[in-house]
């Protein structure tokens, strides 16, 4: 991963810990999302979102929520969505699309 996407999502994890304190879990789950965007893009915010099954809870050990990750591509603003579940040290990300 490029330093610029590190230094951008450390800059957005710190701002996201301000507003609420994030689990190990959830920022996992924000780190390997940002992984998989495209390497130009500039990350603004990101923010995990619940899944109604699972409502984003320890369940069986297993953590299951929505990734959500707002960037900047050539000028233009869009939100990448991911699919997160997490399990001991095992984090999978499905992309889900854009918005």
């Amino acid at each position: 991963m490029r330093p610029s996407i590190i230094c951008c999502l450390l800059l957005t994890l710190n701002q996201a810990c301000w507003a609420q304190e994030l689990f190990v879990e959830d920022r996992a789950c924000i780190t390997k999302a940002a992984a998989k965007l495209p390497k130009v893009a500039t990350i603004g915010q990101s923010r995990v979102v619940p899944q109604p099954q699972a409502q984003g809870r320890h369940e069986q050990d297993v953590y299951h929520v929505k990734v959500e990750i707002d960037v900047s591509v050539a000028g233009q603003t869009s939100t990448y969505i991911f699919n997160c579940i997490h399990s001991g040290a095992l984090t999978v990300i499905q992309p889900l699309g854009m918005r």
